[in-house]
């Protein structure tokens, strides 16, 4: 029986090349790429790639090498290396097992081609390399035009950025002032606040995020999954604030409230000139999100939505809206004679309810500042709106150059995002949130996350709390200090995180360039 074909499967599968080209792929090593095995292996199923030949599968019983895992082999590239593989094969492929022996196919394929380039080089390292790359170069098409509009100029704010910890940032000790530069050299920008209920983990995120955005109107998303600050399609005037609301902090943000109002975000937006490789990544993570918050199943119907979400893209350069894929799922499953299945079900609920408008491309809905409140949705149009709304940042800023930095390294910003009781969002354990936390800070990119506690972000593969240069912790009702103990780089209990030993508005707070220390952030 095939099992699930997406990303994460890819990446836990193991795959190998067949046995009789090790060698070939050890010399390689020895002599030419030095390191460890998954970089020789990716040389390989490049060069099988660069043919123009469909390879054939690995006929069975052919003795196999050693194995590697995909998240190694493929490393964060992933779904680059699934779309050039599925792009490659002129068959659908449906199945990870399918998707496997293409790899090792290619593997194989490639590593015997390798042979006969370095053989053609007259065994001359120099020589094998100029053969490597004179094909790169004739693979390369026209230079990647991001933007329609040409004259869109990417927002971002140079300087130092320096920031307080909340109203008052006092050290405990000898209540003297602190403030730290955020954005200066090796610093990691994000920031996580953590907190339990009334601990005055929202109260301190929101003035640390007022601080940052207050830097020449900076463009920024604020999620609020619960509702606390958006309601009835409205800023919500908060009594702790003298009745003043988001709008008020953050001059010129946009409520949207849904389900009652459509986020006007065209979140499968492509580049003007988009190649076949960008528009199956596009398809591929569409369908891994869809299936991944409605926890949906069945190869043969998450890869018609696949494939419908491609051809959609292929076919016409007009945005696409969730009424547009539902369309085409159901014309598909007409034509393969099929009945309604659970996939097109939750694309018609998903409609129904309006999630969507794709008026605006992302580089233009993100150069803005919007709050979206999903207080009213539903636990899976949650998702779905949050699993997009990620998909598309992460897309957009990723796909930037790094951000510039000035003669004292600081680098210059271009847009936060503040995510409100983030434990729901990090139990999702989403790869675009990841991809911003890991990736986003070169591009300009800080991500603000607001939490209960250090538990909510156990289980992480990517130890996000190793990767926040900013940890302020208020006193919290967690039952392990595991994490805390690697971030904050000593041994703590979880009684460390009392009300006893964190008063009312005093947290313990990890801060670029300065020692381990409770600061009182608000009275």
């Amino acid at each position: 029986m095939s099992t699930e074909f997406n990303l994460s499967r890819i990446d836990k599968q193991r795959y190998r090349p067949a046995s009789d080209v090790e060698d070939t792929l050890d010399e390689l090593r020895r002599n030419l790429i030095v390191g460890e095995k998954f970089r020789v292996g990716r040389l390989a199923i490049a060069r099988s790639l660069a043919e123009e030949e469909p390879v054939g599968f690995l006929s069975k019983g052919t003795e196999m090498g050693t194995s590697i895992e995909g998240q190694t082999l493929f490393g964060e590239d992933s779904p680059i290396w699934a779309s050039l593989v599925v792009e490659a094969c002129p068959d659908l492929v449906t199945s990870i097992e399918q998707f496997k022996g293409l790899v090792e196919a290619h593997w194989t394929r490639g590593a015997r081609l390798l042979q006969q380039d370095l053989e053609a080089a007259d065994m001359k390292p120099a020589k094998f390399i100029t053969t490597l790359a004179a094909m790169a170069k004739d693979r390369i098409g026209s230079p990647a035009v991001l933007y329609s509009d040409e004259s869109f100029e990417i927002p971002q704010n140079t300087g130092e950025i320096v920031i307080r910890v909340g109203e008052l940032s006092l050290n405990t000790k000898g209540d003297s002032p602190i403030s730290y530069v955020l954005n200066g050299p090796g610093i990691s920008p994000h920031i996580a606040v953590l907190g339990k209920t009334r601990s005055g983990k929202t109260r301190t995120g929101i003035v640390m995020a007022e601080q940052i955005a207050a830097q020449n109107g900076l463009p920024m998303l604020l999620i609020d999954p619960k509702g606390e600050f958006i309601s009835k399609g409205a800023f919500v005037r908060k009594s702790e604030w003298q009745g003043r609301t988001l709008a008020d902090r953050f001059p010129g943000i946009k409520a949207i409230d849904v389900p009652n109002q459509p986020i006007p975000l065209d979140f499968l937006n492509r580049s003007p000139r988009p190649t076949p490789i960008e528009l199956a990544q596009l398809a591929m993570g569409f369908k891994d999100s869809f299936q991944k918050c409605l926890r949906a199943k069945g190869d043969a119907a998450l890869n018609i939505l696949r494939q419908s979400v491609q051809d959609l893209l292929t076919n016409s350069s007009a945005p696409v809206s969730l009424e547009h894929v539902l369309d085409e799922v159901q014309d598909a499953n007409q034509r393969q004679g099929r009945g309604t299945n659970t996939i097109e079900a939750k694309l018609s609920e998903m409609c129904a309810l309006n999630l969507f408008r794709p008026e605006i491309a992302p580089h233009r809905f993100f150069s803005g500042r919007w709050a979206i409140g999903l207080g009213d949705a539903t636990e899976e149009s949650r998702r779905l709106v949050i699993f997009l709304l990620l998909d598309a940042l992460a897309k957009y800023l990723l796909s930037l150059p790094d951000s510039q930095t000035d003669a004292e390294g600081n680098r210059a910003i271009r847009h936060l995002l503040v995510i409100d009781e983030a434990k729901e969002i990090l139990s999702y354990k989403h790869g675009a949130l990841s991809n911003l936390v890991r990736k986003s800070a070169a591009k300009g990119g800080i991500v603000m996350l607001l939490s209960q506690s250090p538990d909510d972000f156990s289980g992480e593969e990517d130890d996000f709390l190793s990767q926040i240069g900013s940890l302020i912790v208020f006193t919290s009702s967690t039952n392990s200090v595991k994490d805390l103990r690697a971030a904050l780089g000593r041994r703590l209990a979880p009684e460390d995180f009392s009300d006893k030993n964190l008063p009312t508005g005093v947290a313990l707070t990890k801060l670029p360039k300065h020692d381990l220390m409770k600061v009182r952030a608000w009275r």
